[in-house]
């Protein structure tokens, strides 16, 4: 509204036109995904979406992104790599319906840092000694609080920051095929 309310319209200027410099401005607040972005292989691809992420002073592969799942997810495995000792971290309380539909109790939660693109991230991950096809989870919680948006499709995560869109490609040196 305020570029509209400071722009010189000239009188003779049609409603649809006013509709175009509209839609001109609104384009460039939303993120989109376009065809010339999709992978090599284009639809016929079945891989999860991954991505490296920095997790503190080292770099995390294996990152899967999943909005289908509830939490952030932090493997044990990962957390020890990461140079984390458990009674540094916080003890866990509830248990989790993993993948496989089986319970299990979630043993520590733990906030690292992850960067992605040009910002940090402070992310809650539930700590879970499980064996998996990746290094942390990202679900619903981290995609709902960056304000992102995933294609699997096209093997990338957008999210706005700073007034800019930022990417994150996947990894499609690593991948991981889901059946």
């Amino acid at each position: 509204m305020k570029v509209l309310n400071e722009a010189y319209l000239p009188n003779n200027i049609t409603s649809g036109e006013i509709a175009n410099i509209v839609g001109q401005v609104l384009e460039n607040h939303k993120i989109t995904f376009h065809e010339d972005e999709l992978p090599p292989e284009g639809l016929s691809h079945n891989r999860a979406l991954h991505i490296t992420v920095q997790c503190e002073d080292k770099f995390t592969a294996r990152v899967l992104i999943d909005g289908g799942s509830s939490l952030n997810i932090c493997l044990l495995t990962t957390l020890k790599r990461l140079g984390k000792r458990l009674h540094e971290i916080r003890a866990g309380t509830m248990n989790v319906k993993t993948f496989d539909g089986s319970q299990r109790a979630m043993i520590r939660e733990t906030n690292p840092c992850l960067q992605m693109g040009p910002t940090w991230f402070d992310i809650e991950f539930q700590v879970l000694n499980i064996s998996a096809s990746y290094n942390l989870l990202l679900g619903q919680p981290w995609i709902h609080a960056a304000g992102a948006v995933a294609s699997t499709l096209h093997q990338a995560v957008k999210f706005e920051w700073n007034h800019q869109e930022v990417i994150i490609h996947g990894d499609v040196s690593n991948p991981i095929y889901t059946n």
